[in-house]
């Protein structure tokens, strides 16, 4: 006879083996017993052995699953933000598993993480694959709740040959030969059944708010393993907000990770999630681990929503309607004593990727479990020595994910760190290929958990990354801040956002603005000794940014204000061919004309300067269209400096080439491009109603073939 705490091993030593026709139990269906499920039995097949595997999932609305198609019969809520990571997408087609479209809420193009100063976006790299999802089926107000990725995974497990059953179980005990035996109730009525290898999986938030003692599932673990001690916790808050028609693309295909609150409202992580129709927000912080009532729990939300950063990222409140919410528990630690004869614990119930990715840490927990049961033995020794050090792996990477996230939180919390930061993000995006910007590569990994955090650590203190940091962070925004006094440029309630564009975006635009002055008879040289290129994305019609463009030589302008530039439309109409703007500077010689020589409406203009030191330059403006009201708004500016006529000219101009400060343009239209979309989105909000594109009939006509 074996006790619960006993090795378990045959009378010869030998392991205990799953043989065929040994039984499984699983107890929970959700992504770590279904991932458990799917890769024990295809191990088990390519090891020739004929496995029964039950999985006991109480939120099935069906008792008899054989019934029903099991998405539609997953009820309720696994209270996650549900997002795919590339690495768990990797994971699922090593499995062969795809997800389908419906499934699929959003495919994320880009992360951005919004910093104390500035957010830095980051698009998600080719190869790689990010999407969103519902883990169950609310919200209830949802069209589609029959697709949600829990469903689709237990669908999974049991196509690959489990059996699922519609059942809560209530108790765990041992029979005279150590097999766990599972009592549990159907339809009713009690039943139980005897297993070979019993695997709990169903994670900490059976019921959400409970702390991890008083969750009943750690009372049922303890009855086959006396010493379980379960994973520290803490709470998040998670609500779904729903948006409407014309307002969902706003924040689709992008994620957004927030790192400070206020300090009315303390935060130390937020994440903004898109879906179809709705948007997601998870807050982790210490006014959240503070909130115990519903009513403090609601104030949380209206405060973080009226947050000024919050509402230049979503929709206008009056237009958010709250469809869900709750107050899950996050893991924070690990558990002690998952391991026993013929019993172990998976996925969060034992532990999770710090902050990050819980359900990876299912599908890898998962599959270490299923590799150490089948190909090591089931007894307690067996179970050890192949699945605990993977846990012990998670704890050792989540002390370095403590340590990341730390610093991480430092920096982006601070104003002048985070500055720092994002001014050497920019500096390495300008001059450096995708492949050889090491801090975008770090902030992506850290977003997404693209890597092991003790990777991610040791990139973070390597002194290659901290040179890169002060040279072109620190040194570079004191240089910047001090055009920015010059010229009178206050950031004061001004949302800031990023405009500078990477290497290999500036390269490629720059052939096709070519393309545009070559089909529009204003060839110009094939290089330049000036040029800068900058982006911002604006959440508002592209005719309503046209518009606001044209008003660049109005004296009442809402954007481009620089002390010591006066700059003014002396000839022309706005946004009409022959619309003259002249600047004048302090200094003569840095004063000029620009002529608008070419305008396709909504889309481009083009202006050629005329006279002073950048004569034969251009003024580019462009508007692309990513999506339904939202536009990409890009400013190209090249030019080539004037040459001197003889000895005494010649060198001055030469110098004036070298010694030109560039980056006070660089400072000039960032603050300007931000004012700007500050505008025209407040605008768009304000009026409430969709700007449509007037796409006028000459548009067509001027645009090159």
């Amino acid at each position: 006879m074996h006790s619960a705490n006993s090795p378990g091993r045959l009378p010869t030593g030998e392991p205990l083996r799953l043989a065929s026709g040994a039984t499984v139990v699983v107890i929970g269906g959700g992504p770590a017993g279904a991932f458990f499920a799917i890769q024990l039995l295809r191990l088990a097949a390519k090891l020739g052995r004929q496995l029964k595997v039950l999985i006991f999932e109480r939120r099935l609305q069906s008792a008899n699953s054989k019934e029903v198609s099991l998405p539609e019969c997953w009820k309720g809520c696994n209270h996650c933000a549900g997002g795919i990571s590339p690495r768990l997408n990797d994971g699922l087609h090593e499995l062969g598993l795809s997800l389908s479209e419906g499934v699929i809420q959003s495919r994320i193009r880009s992360v951005t993480i919004q910093g104390y100063w500035k957010n830095i976006t980051l698009e998600v790299p080719a190869g790689r694959e990010m999407f969103s999802v519902y883990r169950g089926s609310r919200p209830s107000r949802r069209s589609d709740p029959e697709q949600n990725f829990d469903g689709y995974l237990l669908q999974a497990a049991r196509q690959t040959g489990a059996e699922v059953i519609g059942a809560e179980v209530s108790n765990v005990t041992r029979a005279s030969d150590g097999k766990p035996v599972i009592i549990y109730r159907q339809a009713g009525l009690e039943a139980r059944v005897e297993a070979d290898l019993l695997v709990f999986a169903a994670g900490v938030n059976g019921k959400p708010g409970l702390s991890a003692h008083e969750n009943p599932m750690v009372r049922i673990i303890r009855q086959a393993l006396p010493g379980f001690e379960p994973p520290r916790l803490r709470r998040a808050l998670i609500f779904e907000m729903e948006l409407d028609a014309h307002q969902s693309p706003w924040l689709d295909e992008e994620i957004h990770f927030v790192e400070y609150g206020s300090k009315a409202l303390p935060l130390e992580m937020c994440s903004l999630v898109p879906k179809r129709g709705f948007l997601t927000a998870v807050l982790v912080g210490r006014s959240v681990d503070a909130a115990r009532e519903p009513e403090a729990a609601r104030r949380i939300m209206r405060h973080f929503l009226e947050l000024p950063h919050i509402r230049k990222l979503v929709p206008p409140r009056t237009q958010l309607r709250l469809a869900c919410t709750c107050s899950p528990n996050m893991v924070i630690g690990s558990a002690r004593q998952a391991i026993g004869s013929r019993v172990a614990v998976v996925g969060d119930l034992v532990v999770t990727r710090l902050y990050k990715d819980g359900l990876l840490s299912a599908q890898q927990t998962a599959a270490a479990l299923a590799a150490a049961a089948l190909e090591r033995g089931v007894d307690e020794a067996s179970l050890r020595r192949g699945y605990a050090p993977v846990i012990d792996q998670f704890r050792r990477d989540n002390r370095y994910a403590a340590l990341v996230f730390l610093i991480h939180r430092v920096v982006f919390s601070s104003s002048v760190l985070s500055r720092f930061l994002y001014q050497a993000v920019i500096s390495e995006r300008k001059n450096a290929v995708a492949s050889q910007r090491t801090l975008e590569n770090i902030l992506w990994k850290i977003a997404s958990g693209d890597d092991r955090y003790e990777q991610v650590f040791r990139a973070m203190v390597r002194p290659s990354v901290l040179w890169s940091i002060i040279s072109g962070g620190v040194l570079v925004t004191l240089r910047n801040y001090a055009a920015e006094l010059m010229f009178g440029l206050r950031w004061r309630g001004l949302g800031r956002f990023t405009t500078g564009v990477a290497l290999e975006r500036l390269e490629a635009k720059r052939a096709a603005f070519a393309h545009w002055l070559a089909a529009c008879r204003m060839p110009g040289p094939s290089s330049y000794e000036f040029e800068r290129m900058y982006t911002i994305r604006i959440r508002s019609p592209r005719a309503r940014v046209f518009a606001a463009l044209g008003r660049f030589g109005e004296p009442d302008r809402e954007y481009l204000h620089p002390r010591w530039v006066r700059i003014r439309r002396v000839a022309g109409e706005p946004n009409v061919g022959g619309c003259t703007i002249e600047y004048r500077v302090v200094l003569p010689r840095f004063s000029f004309r620009l002529l608008l020589e070419h305008v396709v409406v909504n889309q481009l203009a083009v202006y050629r300067v005329q006279n002073g030191f950048a004569r034969g330059g251009v003024l580019i403006f462009e508007l692309e269209t990513p999506k339904p009201d939202v536009c990409d708004l890009s400013i190209y500016v090249a030019f080539n400096f004037t040459r001197g006529r003889n000895w005494l000219t010649g060198p001055a101009w030469w110098l004036m080439r070298h010694a030109f400060p560039a980056f006070v343009h660089d400072v000039i239209w960032n603050h300007s491009l931000c004012q700007l979309k500050d505008f025209v989105e407040a605008r768009h909000q304000k009026d409430g109603v969709h700007f449509q594109e007037q796409e006028a009939s000459a548009s067509a006509s001027s645009a090159p073939a």
